[in-house]
């Protein structure tokens, strides 16, 4: 049966219930093991769960959406008012998790187009591309460093590092005096250890007249 499938037959018009099943079964597959591929090589502090399950669920709609529009133009017109009315907010910053969602959505609309081998052979290409891309020295995500920006009630001393229970290298960016005496500085921290964004600012919190502390975490691109 799956060597038949495989063949590259067209079906233009609304399938049977086999293959409408094993198109979305294909597609969940695939798109499965594009998700299993993003959580590898992911290399982020918090993994999105919800980009994890956007990647699955998005082939599975597209797949279905493909389908039933075949070779119906008024039925295809009427699929992207449809989608038209509805707005999408959800920025996605990181052009990698842009490319990853793309490959969902691509794995459904061969599967939706029943090109299995298409979709299968192209699964198997992007999956073992972005492994070997994750070991690759483009694979590195850089030195982490975070900018921190505090306000002071009166001046203090402008050493940083004496705060810090961590190794880090602490540079002071600019410093300034606001209208009503107090005083505002920027630094760059560069840590020796690993720290998420919210541990150093409870670390920094704990400094005395702080007036307001703000920790922005950054990263630097060593493959450049």
């Amino acid at each position: 049966m799956f060597e038949r499938f495989l063949e590259g037959v067209n079906y233009y018009d609304f399938p049977s219930l086999e293959v409408a099943i094993f198109s979305l079964l294909l597609a969940f597959v695939l798109s499965s093991s594009i998700a299993l591929t993003y959580h590898f090589t992911f290399t982020g502090d918090d993994f999105p769960n919800n980009f994890f399950q956007a990647i699955v669920l998005s082939s599975i709609v597209t797949a279905m959406i493909i389908m039933s529009v075949g070779n119906n133009l008024a039925v295809g017109f009427g699929i992207i008012g449809a989608v038209a009315v509805i707005r999408f907010r959800t920025l996605i910053s990181d052009p990698r998790n842009m490319i990853f969602m793309f490959a969902g959505i691509s794995i459904g609309i061969t599967t939706g187009v029943y090109g299995y081998a298409v979709s299968v052979s192209g699964t198997v290409l992007f999956c073992i591309s972005a492994i070997l891309l994750k070991y690759s020295k483009y694979g590195n995500i850089g030195q982490k460093f975070f900018e921190v920006f505090i306000s002071y009630k009166e001046e203090v001393n402008n050493d940083l590092s004496r705060y810090l229970n961590f190794e880090a290298e602490v540079r002071i960016v600019s410093q300034r005096r606001l209208s009503d005496g107090s005083f505002k500085l920027e630094y760059l921290i560069k840590p020796e250890v690993f720290i998420t964004e919210v541990q150093l600012f409870n670390e920094l919190n704990k400094i005395e007249g702080i007036r307001e502390l703000k920790v922005l975490e950054k990263k630097i691109n060593s493959a450049l």
